[in-house]
Parts: structure tokens; C-alpha cells; sequence
């Protein structure tokens, strides 16, 4: 599960050319394919936001975080962090010091999807060991 926090005047006109920057690094540098991942945006309006203001920050600051089920390797959550970063600027014009991410690992017991906790889930297509 992944959340997007963001100025709803700046954020909420790119919510699917976000949401297709971070499924993309997800298939990319998770192996996990588009749509499995719920993604949900909280645009606020500018009194509901109090964000760092510094000189290298703009209204187009957003915060990520991303939730996955604990196991994979630190290179592997680096690489994805820098990869977000790197995709934000490169095809949205979104500058690093604009975005902010957190990972958030859990234990395959504390998931529940499909009827069944993480741990019990034999068929998922992607490994959480990488």
C-alpha cells in the first residue's frame, strides 16, 4: 500500500502521471507488477500542509510512503528510493528535494489480503526476498 501526501492544488492534476511514475519503479525495481499495489492520494489544501520551506523546496513537495511486507534487501529498497527520485525528475520535472519517501516494512503476519495473512499467501508473483 502506498500513500502520496501533497498540496491538493499541485498534486492532485498529476495523480496518474504519479501514480504511473511509482508503478513503474515498483515493476522495475521490486518485480512487482502495476495494480498490485493499492495507491491512494491525500492532496490538502494549503493550511492542512505545513511542509519544510527551505530554498530548495516548491509547492510541488510531496511525501511517499510506501508499505511492503518485510524481507527484502537493503540495496533493493535503496535502489528503488533512488530510482523514484530519479524517474520524479526525469518525466515530471519534480525535483528530488520535492519528494520525500519512506519505506515501511511489516511482517508477512501483520498483512491480510484475499482472506488470509501474508505469511499463508504461497502464490504472490514477485519475490520479497530480493
Amino acid at each position: 500500500m502506498i500513500t502520496v501526501y501533497g498540496l491538493k492544488r499541485t498534486l492532485s492534476p498529476r495523480k496518474s502521471s504519479v501514480a504511473e511514475v511509482i508503478y513503474n519503479c515498483l515493476e522495475l525495481g521490486l518485480d512487482v507488477a502495476k495494480g498490485k499495489h493499492a495507491l491512494r492520494f491525500i492532496c490538502l489544501e494549503d493550511d492542512d500542509f505545513y511542509y519544510p520551506h527551505t530554498a530548495n523546496r516548491s509547492d510541488n513537495y510531496m511525501v511517499i510512503e510506501i508499505n511492503l511486507m518485510q524481507g527484502r534487501l537493503e540495496q533493493t529498497k535503496k535502489r528503488l528510493i533512488k530510482m523514484l527520485f530519479s524517474e520524479f525528475e526525469y518525466k515530471l520535472g519534480i525535483s528530488p528535494f520535492d519528494v520525500e519517501i519512506t519505506i515501511k516494512e511489516q511482517p508477512a503476519h501483520c498483512w491480510g489480503f484475499r482472506g488470509m495473512t501474508g505469511d499463508e499467501a504461497r502464490d504472490l508473483d514477485y519475490d520479497i526476498h530480493k
